[in-house]
């Protein structure tokens, strides 16, 4: 008898990792922020253009902080790599399986990179980064008055709005599910995903650094 089956296509998978050594590299971190922030006042060239919309009350540095020098920056970079290409891996397995008689390596490049410093009440509109496969936030400092509806991370429903009311359809009824905020941790998203953070408001700015990544599966010579 053939068996039962239900297939899943295209998941929408989230990836939440945390990092054990973010409290021994926090203040590190933080003072590099701090030091780029002197040294580039403007920050990213969009914070400028009055016809951008996809933030408020922020700073923002511009999209290659790989290539600055510092080492708690690259423990944490890292780190978001591993994890994406643990989150890659996971989600392209059929795929992966597939070439089980050869040998491949999957590997990973962080094709941009950056920070934000919120300000109070600092907030990103909802936007995706659809060029790329994989992007993440990593949340560096969030303060104590972090909640889900204070500097979270939310993520809009990629499909039609409309569905049926019946029961059945009940896995497709909240349009948006939201992160709460946490110093160490870090989530992987599909590039394509709508996202946004809510408003920020607490003693110390939040802080984050993302990234967008592309990733690769490569032949390896056995």
């Amino acid at each position: 008898m053939t068996k039962n089956t239900l297939f899943q296509y295209w998941p929408v998978m989230i990836g939440e990792f945390y990092n054990s050594e973010h409290n021994n590299i926090k203040k590190d971190l933080l003072n590099f922020f701090k030091d780029y922030e002197k040294k580039n006042p403007k920050g990213n060239k969009q914070l400028h253009d009055k016809n951008y919309t996809g933030n408020h009350n922020l700073y923002q540095s511009s999209y290659n902080l790989h290539q600055e020098k510092n080492d708690a920056l690259h423990k944490v970079l890292k780190f978001i790599a591993k994890s994406i290409l643990e989150t890659a891996k996971l989600t392209n397995k059929a795929s992966i399986d597939q070439f089980e008689n050869h040998k491949h390596e999957l590997s990973l490049n962080l094709v941009e990179t950056w920070f934000i410093r919120y300000n109070q009440g600092g907030m990103i509109y909802p936007h995706n980064h659809g060029n790329f496969s994989w992007s993440c936030v990593y949340y560096v400092q969030v303060g104590k008055e972090s909640k889900k509806m204070n500097g979270s991370t939310y993520f809009m429903k990629p499909y039609n709005p409309q569905y049926p009311s019946d029961f059945g359809s009940k896995y497709m009824k909240n349009a948006q599910t939201t992160f709460k905020a946490e110093e160490g941790k870090l989530l992987v998203f599909p590039g394509f995903l709508y996202h946004g953070s809510h408003p920020f408001s607490g003693e110390n700015d939040r802080m984050i650094i993302s990234a967008n990544s592309m990733t690769e599966l490569k032949k390896v010579d056995k």
